[in-house]
């Protein structure tokens, strides 16, 4: 999708990783047995044959079919948050465990793009990467998602990505943790949208 301003963003993807300003974020469909020796290179040749300038794009995989996505907008006072959500279990991990080995039964990872019209500064951001990530291990309990290798309650899964992006104009937000309407906001959207795309598997 493509935004109609640069986003500041933070985002832990294939392409794009750390912090960029860019108007472009592609949640990039691969198959399920996807292998390449590099895939930022392999990424960067796709967008290229697409016509897109590949250092300014936020790039994340999924080989959960995208048209399984949920898309939320929260709005309340000045405050606009919006989430674009794929999620796939099949390769979910537990990783308090002792014994992780990589293992897939089906299409996994869960991609998270966050989008808030605002100000964020450089530690709202890191905290709603720690509110999103906190929601997201606590839906994959109350789902009952398990490490098929484990069989104990998966905290993730091993290929999880997330985008945090905010356009930096109108109210400016300090902070993002678990007291903050923004905080509370990003997780409503982040229950929502597991809620609705892990139980479509």
């Amino acid at each position: 999708m493509k935004t109609s301003i640069p986003f500041k963003a933070y985002s832990s993807g294939v392409l794009g990783d750390g912090m960029l300003e860019t108007n472009v974020f592609y949640n990039r469909f691969v198959h399920k047995y996807y292998r390449a020796d590099s895939p930022a290179e392999e990424y960067r040749a796709f967008l290229k044959e697409k016509g897109f300038v590949y250092d300014k794009v936020v790039g994340l995989m999924t080989a959960v079919y995208l048209r399984n996505k949920s898309v939320y907008t929260y709005c309340k006072d000045s405050l606009t948050v919006s989430s674009i959500i794929t999620a796939g279990v099949g390769n979910a991990v537990d990783l308090t465990s002792d014994d992780i080995t990589p293992f897939s039964s089906g299409p996994g990872t869960i991609n998270m793009f966050i989008f808030i019209d605002g100000k964020l500064t450089d530690a709202a951001f890191l905290q709603l990467f720690i509110a999103a990530t906190e929601v997201k291990t606590r839906m994959l309990y109350e789902l009952g998602v398990q490490d098929s290798n484990t069989e104990t309650l998966a905290t993730g899964t091993s290929t999880d990505s997330i985008c945090i992006a905010a356009s930096q104009t109108g109210s400016m937000y300090e902070y993002g943790g678990s007291m903050t309407a923004l905080g509370q906001a990003v997780g409503k959207l982040v229950k929502l949208s597991l809620l609705e795309t892990i139980q479509k598997r």
